[in-house]
C-alpha cells in the first residue's frame, strides 16, 4: 500500500473519530438514546468521560473528556498539516516539549490543585 493512501486511510479515521465525539450529544439531544448510549460506551474505553471535565454541546457532554476531545481534534489539524511537511514525521523531541504542558498539568492537579477545563483543552491540543 502506497504512503498516500496509508495517509488518506488515516485520515479518514481521524475525521470519523472526532465526528463521533460530537454526534454522541447531538443524537442524545435527537432522543435516539440507544445509537449515543453506543457511542458514549465506546468512548468509556478510551476515556473517563467525568462530567465535569467535559464541554457540553446540545445540553449533553460530549463523547470525551475536553483534554481527550483536543487531543483527538490536535491529532486530526496535525493530519491536515502532514502534507505541508512534505513527509517528514515528527521527532520525538517535539512529541515530547508539547507533551510536558499536559504531564505538569495531569500531575499537578493530582496532589494541589483543580485544573479547568481550557487548561486541559489546551494542553491536549498541544500533544495532538
Amino acid at each position: 500500500m502506497s504512503p498516500k493512501k496509508v495517509y488518506l486511510i488515516f485520515l479518514f479515521l481521524s475525521i470519523i473519530w472526532v465526528s463521533f465525539i460530537f454526534l454522541a450529544p447531538y443524537l442524545a439531544f435527537k432522543n435516539h438514546k440507544y445509537y449515543s448510549e453506543y457511542i458514549y460506551h465506546v468512548f468509556s474505553f478510551v476515556c473517563h468521560q467525568r462530567t465535569e471535565r467535559s464541554f457540553f454541546m446540545w445540553g449533553y457532554p460530549l463523547g470525551v473528556c475536553a483534554r481527550c476531545t483536543f487531543l483527538y481534534i490536535g491529532i486530526l489539524f496535525g493530519m491536515l498539516l502532514y502534507p505541508l511537511r512534505f513527509g517528514k514525521g515528527v521527532s520525538f523531541k517535539v512529541v515530547l516539549i508539547f507533551g510536558i504542558p499536559l504531564i505538569i498539568d495531569g500531575v499537578s492537579q493530582l496532589f494541589f490543585r483543580e485544573s479547568t477545563n481550557e487548561i486541559r483543552a489546551f494542553t491536549g491540543f498541544l500533544l495532538g
